[in-house]
């Protein structure tokens, strides 16, 4: 029966490797970007390329960029005119200039995020509301272009997706990917483990069914001690307080700071 249980364990955790690899490679495998659409006929497509989430600050950091039509462009493929892109809300300036003469580059903007990080690994995000307008200044005055937005993603463990029907405001969604939620939650397995594994020395200690072993108390405090070291190994690193904390972490430590009561009595009881 011993060595089924532990073919069995060991197949368990064969498949869970297998899963998380596959995962992990499937997300990691480069894709074809979709094809951005063409600029629209005498303005611009502005790319918005997501950099950086941060949830507990509820921002977003993008790069805005810019890909004019050619009848903004002269001979040499340079601007006719200075090319300002503003985008509302922002939390920074949210105002790009693109100065006449030159290639358009690129510049950043931060944006506002809807979200709770608390909700961690499940937590979602959204920039809504979103509007661009993009204006030229040939030198005789200032005239609003029409625009088309686009969103590239330079996020690894996000997917990002950009919601635009074409007749107003656009809104930005992000949300972690499978396998960084699967890793979330392997990391939170191996911490439960930890409590079970030292509830069960302790409880088959102080009921006379395990000889006592000073060397077990030590055993525990490195338990103890590795709570926090896989509580910063999670991705997106919630900050304390999530709802992990007092879903998972907090009943770890709490669990084994019993099994240490519970070995502390067994010894008590079965010393001279």
């Amino acid at each position: 029966m011993t060595r089924t249980r532990s073919i069995a364990i060991l197949a368990l955790v064969a498949v869970a490797y297998v899963a998380i690899t596959t995962l992990y490679l499937l997300g990691a495998r480069d894709v074809a970007d979709e094809d951005a659409p063409p600029p629209p006929s005498g303005g611009v497509l502005v790319s918005l390329d997501l950099d950086g989430l941060r949830g507990e600050t509820y921002s977003l950091e993008t790069r805005v960029s810019i890909e004019p039509d050619a009848t903004l462009l002269d001979s040499t493929g340079e601007l006719t005119g200075a090319v300002t892109v503003e985008v509302r809300p922002a939390a920074n300036t949210g105002t790009a200039t693109f100065a006449q003469g030159t290639r358009a580059g690129s510049a950043p903007v931060t944006l506002y995020l809807d979200g709770d990080i608390r909700q961690w690994p499940f937590d979602r995000y959204e920039a809504a509301g979103l509007t661009v307008v993009a204006t030229i200044d040939d030198g005789t005055g200032r005239t609003t272009v029409p625009v088309a937005v686009t969103v590239t993603d330079s996020m690894p463990s996000w997917v990002t997706g950009l919601v635009d029907d074409g007749t107003g405001p656009v809104t930005i969604t992000a949300e972690r990917t499978t396998e960084t939620v699967a890793f979330a939650v392997v990391l939170c397995l191996v911490l439960v483990a930890l409590p079970v594994l030292t509830l069960f020395v302790s409880v088959a200690t102080l009921l006379g069914r395990k000889q006592f072993l000073p060397p077990i108390v030590t055993w525990f405090a490195v338990m103890l001690f590795a709570v926090l070291p896989i509580r910063n190994l999670f991705p997106g690193a919630p900050p304390l307080g999530s709802r992990v904390d007092y879903v998972v972490v907090l009943w770890v430590v709490f669990g084994l700071a019993v099994s240490l009561v519970l070995y502390v009595t067994a010894w008590w009881r079965q010393g001279p």
